[in-house]
């Protein structure tokens, strides 16, 4: 009981993260110019941005542990796989967005290519490559709405071609899932197909 209850909730925290990667990404239509590092780094609304990135990939472990949790069974090995790539990138994209708020604002006065170090590249393709695998499978599992699977392969394919607002997409299929988990409209099929 205690379990599927806090599977529940961190469907909340799914929301909360997708909401919040959705102002960081309109963020940077109309308020930061991370194209310019350099002279962006010294404003309160890159502080103010950097500082909702890393608040966007600290919450969205939690989410991704719920979401896959209720579709274990259903997910199979794809599933396991496209947890453990997107976990292993989400996690290495916040030590990204972290470096971003806390370093940052020093070295990119004095750095202008600090923020385009490859490592910083590195992790958001492994963070694309893990949210596509895990949305194959999601959508494969039929637990959550099929709509709702196909808008997270298409917000992980997006991360990776270099568009402004890249991750609103990504962000609106995770509070969708978000809120299937939390208001309990996800199903669990009595027989689940396993996925190969």
């Amino acid at each position: 009981m205690y379990a599927s209850t806090l599977i529940r909730w961190s469907g909340l925290v799914a929301v909360a993260a997708g909401v919040v990667l959705m102002v960081v990404e309109l963020m940077e239509l109309f308020a930061v110019d991370i194209e310019h590092p350099r002279a962006a780094s010294d404003t309160v609304a890159f502080a103010f941005w950097a500082g909702l990135s890393l608040l966007t990939f600290l919450l969205l472990p939690l989410g991704l542990i719920g979401i896959y949790s209720h579709q274990l069974e259903a997910a199979g090995i794809l599933g396991l796989a496209g947890f453990l790539v997107a976990f292993l990138g989400t996690v290495l994209s916040a030590g990204a967005a972290w470096t971003l708020f806390f370093i940052a604002p020093t070295v990119a006065p004095l750095v202008p290519t600090f923020v385009e170090i490859p490592w910083f590249e590195l992790a958001f393709l492994l963070f694309a490559l893990g949210w596509l695998l895990f949305g194959v499978a999601t959508l494969r599992a039929r637990v959550f709405p099929r709509a709702a699977a196909v808008l997270l392969i298409i917000g992980a394919v997006l991360i990776a071609v270099p568009l402004p607002a890249r991750a609103l997409v990504l962000g609106v299929a995770l509070a969708w899932l978000g809120f299937v988990l939390f208001a309990g409209g996800a199903t669990q099929p009595s027989q689940p197909e396993r996925v190969r």
